[in-house]
């Protein structure tokens, strides 16, 4: 996956534009654009399906509804994963004050391939899964949005609300588990 072009930055926020403008017809296109991603996020922070889809149709009504007053000065795609964020935790903390039982906060990865090409590809996705579970899940968010998301540190650091040094810390510790936990692994095959 590689980073958001410069281009493609400048298509969002001319559709964003269009939205701010009251065009039904970008914000229709701007909310299937944005869907997913967001989707794909939520899952990887609460299992609860009703509150995701709760959340993203309350981000983008409020957006809808503030579009005028809205300010976004960096990544269109920061901006609503941030916005997201905050509301789906929103959520989850009201849900388990009313004692509803949740399934949230373990944030998981999979790890994913289009194509496994051979049982070692398999093997080697399976280990490194492994590796991922044993990651605090403040990590998995992490390592989610900078190598499945490919957000820069900035918008990572916005969307999770931590300084830049917590950030540099808390990545630079998941990528220590995960070299130390797959060097156990290696050494374990060798002997």
């Amino acid at each position: 996956m590689t980073p958001e072009s410069e281009e493609s930055k400048k298509l969002q926020f001319d559709l964003w534009k269009s939205v701010q403008g009251g065009n039904h017809q970008a914000f229709r296109i701007f909310y299937m654009k944005f869907t997913d991603v967001l989707y794909n996020y939520g899952k990887r922070i609460c299992h609860n399906e009703e509150i995701i889809k709760d959340s993203i149709q309350d981000v983008f009504q409020g957006i809808w509804e503030k579009k005028e007053n809205i300010q976004i000065n960096s990544s269109i795609k920061q901006y609503l994963m941030t916005a997201f964020r905050h509301d789906l935790i929103y959520k989850i903390k009201k849900e388990q004050k009313s004692g509803t039982e949740l399934q949230s906060s373990n944030f998981e990865l999979s790890v994913e391939s289009t194509i496994i090409d051979s049982e070692d590809r398999m093997s080697k996705n399976v280990q490194l899964n492994d590796a991922l579970l044993k990651l605090t899940n403040r990590q998995k968010e992490i390592v989610f949005l900078k190598y499945y998301e490919n957000l820069s540190y900035d918008e990572i650091s916005s969307i999770m609300d931590l300084n830049k040094n917590s950030l540099y810390k808390l990545l630079s510790g998941a990528i220590q588990r995960l070299k130390d936990y797959m060097i156990v692994l290696l050494l374990t095959f060798l002997y």
